[in-house]
């Protein structure tokens, strides 16, 4: 048996997985290879379809590998069988058995396990406080809402106490405020459990507000892994640039280049030189990266270049304006509402534009 690096929660090494044969084949899952660490709240981010979930299920042996590995601590698991895995999975529409109380679900798990009644018992009631669901022990799911129903479907996941808990984007069908406070609760429970969480959603504010690290998918290959700061602020490409959050794309052709500065022909002919040495030959195509909070909007010629405000979208405590630069060239920018402010960027107006050098990053792919 191979060994993995025991200091790791989960690996997965050059996993691949095929669905069906021959002409009819689809590669879900594109030789991926990520490291979890041990006590992680790690996520899988990624739009449907970009094998997020698949490496999820491949991690709890519900569906086979086609070819790869994957280790838990150390130890080569693919060939276990689900139960004989010391992970727990909690899925989007939560699976807890109608016909049972709050408490019997939460120990079924323990009792499949055929754990002593009394020890059954006491994981039983320090579950319910650690989900604080002590007043709803003996409730049927149909008299709970969905973020309690949410709530006892992870204390009876980690009940087992589990070396690896898995969530199959367990938000996904609550409410934006309730989804908002399961977030908190869900960063809370990791941390006083200590058990490696690995996370899978499309929503690009939940991976970026709850996770250590993120591993942003698509298309059955891992486009980049790094804290939310890393992939919000140094995109590794075009994909996980727009992916996650909002951001401007000013598409250029690269000019001279020194060791500390470049300079750029954006599409529409406008020259700019910034602070941002590359590698990239003259003549290359590429793209600014921009994000619209870092954007500056001022007096007209004060800036690294015009616009003229096109449109404005209000959406309560922001706006977003477009601004046209010429020759088909836009980016967007966001101001903050506030009460008795009055509106400088009025429409058609003409304003200079600019933001700093070290808040651009160029991307070629």
């Amino acid at each position: 048996m191979n060994q993995g690096n025991a200091e790791n929660a989960l690996e997965a090494r050059s996993v691949v997985k095929v669905y069906g044969v021959g002409s009819t084949a689809v590669t879900a899952l594109a030789s991926v290879s990520v490291d979890i660490k041990h006590n992680e709240f790690f996520t899988l981010l990624g739009p449907s379809g970009c094998g997020k979930t698949t490496l999820l299920r491949l991690f709890a042996g519900f569906e086979e590998i086609t070819d790869g590995e994957i280790y838990l601590y150390g130890e080569e698991i693919e060939h276990l069988a689900p139960h004989q895995r010391p992970v727990n999975t909690v899925f989007q529409h939560y699976a807890l058995f109608p016909h049972m109380t709050v408490a019997e679900n939460i120990g079924f798990g323990l009792k499949r396990l055929k754990r002593p009644k009394a020890e059954i018992d006491e994981t039983v009631k320090e579950m319910l406080a650690l989900v604080h669901m002590e007043e709803f022990a003996n409730r049927k799911p149909s008299q709970m809402s969905g973020g309690q129903m949410q709530r006892v479907a992870l204390a009876r996941a980690l009940a087992p106490k589990p070396k690896v808990l898995l969530l199959d984007e367990p938000l996904s069908a609550l409410d934006l405020k309730l989804r908002q406070a399961m977030r908190e609760e869900l960063q809370r429970l990791q941390k006083e459990t200590g058990i490696t969480f690995v996370f899978v959603t499309h929503d690009q504010d939940e991976a970026l507000s709850m996770s250590d690290r993120i591993a942003v998918m698509s298309k059955g290959h891992v486009q980049q892994i790094g804290s939310p700061e890393d992939i919000y602020l140094r995109p590794a490409n075009k994909f996980v640039a727009d992916f996650i959050g909002d951001t401007n794309f000013i598409e250029v052709k690269v000019g001279k280049s020194t060791k500390t500065s470049t300079s750029f022909t954006v599409a529409n002919g406008m020259e700019l030189n910034l602070a941002l040495p590359t590698e990239l030959a003259t003549g290359a195509e590429a793209v600014l990266n921009v994000r619209p909070e870092n954007i500056k909007v001022g007096v007209a010629g004060k800036g690294l270049f015009d616009a003229v405000v096109k449109s404005k979208t209000f959406l309560g405590n922001s706006s977003i304006y477009e601004l046209d630069l010429g020759g088909g060239v836009s980016i967007h920018t966001g101001e903050a509402n506030q009460l008795g402010a009055s509106d400088a960027l009025s429409m058609g107006a003409n304003v200079g534009v600019s933001f700093a050098d070290d808040s651009v990053s160029l991307l070629t792919s």
